[in-house]
């Protein structure tokens, strides 16, 4: 079962793992208040259960830059379902990351990690380790990836903080270590720029 986006964003809070700005609005004046607060890009998600891939559906509404696209994004999810709209700010390039937590039964809790977005499906790069884990494991799993490189700062881009990264992946392993109700995480993706590291899309199934 999937947990609500309330129950994700209170786990989220209590092992002090970074979700991006979000909030659930009722109305689109929710909504303009929310991105005059944060600023603009925003994104506008559906939040539906029974949909895996919002973007491909047309669920999500990347890149709006001012009221009126705002307005037009509202509407338009909001004739396709009643479901309930979330709002976020959206973080400007940084590297797409993943990870994902999972109770194997031989195993126990299990992290993974790899580079986010469409790359976990396309490269498979990921690497995979036993919970609970280190501040020292983490760094090691992070450098192991075939794609590390992406968050070095490679061709101009902001490094990404490794060692904040690192505690957010120990945070994760903990979480899922404490939490014997939690079977399964998706973190896709962690926006990762410098010292700002953020959950976009996380999902919890019990």
């Amino acid at each position: 079962m999937l947990l609500s986006f309330k129950e994700t964003k209170e786990l989220l809070n209590k092992y002090q793992i970074p979700l991006v700005e979000s909030l659930i609005i009722e109305s689109l004046e929710q909504g303009i208040v929310f991105a005059e607060k944060v600023g603009f890009p925003v994104v506008l998600k559906l939040l539906s259960n029974d949909v895996l891939h919002k973007v491909e559906k047309g669920l999500v509404k990347l890149n709006i830059q001012n009221q009126q696209q705002l307005d037009t994004a509202f509407m338009e999810l909001r004739r396709e379902s009643p479901s309930l709209i979330v709002i976020q700010k959206q973080i400007q390039g940084g590297a797409e990351l993943f990870v994902g937590l999972k109770r194997d039964k031989n195993f126990g809790p299990v992290i993974s990690f790899g580079l986010g977005g469409i790359f976990v499906e396309v490269l498979e790069d990921i690497v995979l380790n036993i919970c609970p884990i280190n501040k020292a494991q983490a760094i090691e799993m992070i450098k192991s990836i075939k794609g590390y490189k992406v968050l070095t700062g490679y061709r101009g881009k902001v490094p990404v903080n490794l060692e904040r990264l690192a505690d957010i992946l120990v945070a994760m392993s903990t979480l899922i270590t404490e939490n014997e109700y939690i079977q399964e995480a998706d973190f896709n993706p962690i926006i990762a720029k410098g010292n700002d590291i953020f959950v976009v899309d996380p999902k919890f199934m019990s």
